[in-house]
This record gives structure tokens, sequence and C-alpha cells, in this order.
């Protein structure tokens, strides 16, 4: 269930989705998902092959994620933790994903990951 959607600027905007979940007794799981697809650019690289290169690697857009969450939550506090990481996401992460250097920056960090988990070219030597 989507609990709200936050506009950054930059046409992009965070979604806040409840994934909270029966833990065990009268218990939850209170787990709230932030995420944000970003489209990749070509202004967040250094030249147009190495923006090709990472649309090879990652497609058109990459995904921020965040979880937010708090285990063994009485059934009576569900709304009141709920409303507590809401909260400190707006207060911690909100800022910092508006600026204009988050989104050029978290794509070329993700295509930088990337590179390195690319499996390297081995030739046998004869």
């Amino acid at each position: 269930m989507i609990i709200e959607t936050i506009p950054l600027g930059q046409a992009l905007s965070i979604t806040l989705l409840d994934q909270t979940r029966h833990y065990f007794g009268g218990y939850y799981h209170v787990k709230l998902l932030a995420y944000c697809d970003i489209q990749l650019e070509q202004s967040y690289f250094e030249s147009f092959s190495e923006f090709n290169g990472a649309v090879e690697k990652m497609g058109l857009t990459v995904r921020f994620e965040r979880i937010l969450e708090k285990m063994a939550v009485p059934e009576s506090e569900i709304e009141s933790i709920r409303s507590q990481l809401t909260k400190a996401f707006h207060e911690t992460a909100v800022a910092y994903l508006s600026s204009p250097g988050f989104a050029p920056g978290f794509v070329r960090s993700e295509y930088q990951k990337c590179i390195k988990k690319s499996p390297k070219i081995r030739r046998d030597r004869a």
C-alpha cells in the first residue's frame, strides 16, 4: 500500500510503500520501502559512449531504495511506529535526495558498481 509520494524536484519523486507484516503472536514487523526510479541522462556522464554503456548495463532507469523498519511492534503501536519511521525519513533523507547533485551522483555510482561486478574476460595463454 502506498503511504505517500514525495516530490523531489527534477521530475523525481520518492514513493513510500507500507510492507508491514505479522511477525508472531500479536507483534508485527513494521517495514516501509522508500524508492525512486531515476532516468539515465547523457548529462550525467562524461561522454556519449559512457552513457550508452550505462544504458546497456542498467537500462533506462536505476532505482534508489531504502528500507525503514522496526521488528516486534505490538499491534496497538503500528501506526505510531509507521509515523515515526516516516517522520525520520523526511527529516534525514528528503533534503539529501532533493539536492541537484543526488540523481547524477547516484546514477554514476550505480554504474561504477555495475562495471566492477561485470565479469572480466579471461583469455587463456597458449
